[in-house]
């Protein structure tokens, strides 16, 4: 089995593979692909997103059980990638209905950690451009909470993200805040992944102070000029103590910066502004993240 980590498209709602971005300068053909979104999690219990080549469109009810079935998997634990969910989970039933998906498993989903669960369906499922909403029943059952959570399973949405702090497992803090997943470089196994972390900023925040608050915890001494909106165009004016001898930016800088600030709402195209020159224009449609060839 052969890895290949690259760059993938991320929208809020639904995933377009428009085009990829290999690191380390791999290519490959991927000729009728049908990539999906699945999380595993590493040996620290972190959450990655990671794209697989399905090879075949399916009706939405069928692609619900795949993707959990390769949740489920331990083929990538050479890799450093372990399963989220427990091997003995089972999909009951799976129906979508006036935009609700409701999924039934066995009560083997009590087994599992709850936030890891509640993280790993909301971020995936949500990618479903026909799913407005998310039920979760166990044996038929309607449940409102998982053990030893106090999230209610309505908060199961994109909004929710992967690796939240602690601090955001409260009800009322979520409903408080902006969530921003905030990505990281992360070796293992001798694999570079793009690993997102979940922190929740006043959403009653300026513009400057949202974006600000993002570059900080990407890396500290990223100076913000200014930021502004135009026409779904975010633009950020950036300090030239970033710029490498050559007067250019780190290419995994300038990705982990576009890739983190696609949290925020309703941003098209990112552009990279210094000393008045615009070093980095990319679209939306051509972020990327962990896509592994098998």
């Amino acid at each position: 089995m052969k890895f290949k980590i690259v760059i993938v498209s991320l929208f809020v709602v639904a995933l377009a593979f428009v085009s990829y971005i290999y690191l380390h300068d791999e290519t490959t053909d991927e000729t009728n692909s049908y990539l999906q979104t699945v999380v595993f999690k590493d040996s620290d219990d972190e959450l990655i997103p990671i794209s697989l080549n399905f090879y075949g469109a399916v009706d939405i009810e069928e692609d619900v059980i795949n993707r959990i079935d390769v949740m489920k998997s331990s083929d990538m634990e050479d890799y450093g990638l372990y399963p989220v969910f427990s091997e003995d989970l089972e999909v009951l039933g799976v129906d979508l209905n006036n935009s609700v998906l409701t999924i039934n498993f066995n009560n083997a989903l009590y087994s599992n950690n709850a936030l890891d669960i509640m993280e790993t369906l909301a971020f995936t499922m949500s990618h479903y451009s026909e799913v407005e909403s998310l039920e979760i029943q166990i044996d038929g059952e309607n449940v409102s909470y998982l053990p030893n959570s106090d999230i209610p399973l309505s908060a199961l949405s994109s909004t929710l993200g992967l690796n939240n702090f602690e601090q955001a497992t409260s009800e009322t803090y979520l409903h408080n805040t902006l969530p921003v997943m905030i990505y990281q470089n992360k070796n293992i196994n001798d694999y570079q992944y793009y690993v997102p972390t979940t922190y929740r900023i006043d959403e009653n925040a300026s513009l400057y102070e949202q974006v600000s608050t993002i570059l900080h915890y990407i890396q500290n001494n990223i100076h913000l000029i200014d930021a502004y909106i135009n026409d779904h165009i975010l633009t950020i004016e950036l300090d030239n103590n970033i710029l490498l001898d050559n007067e250019t930016i780190d290419k995994n800088l300038e990705e982990l910066i576009v890739l983190s600030l696609t949290s925020l709402e309703d941003i098209n195209d990112i552009h990279i502004v210094i000393d008045g020159e615009t070093i980095s224009s990319i679209e939306t449609s051509q972020i990327a993240y962990n896509y592994v060839k098998i």
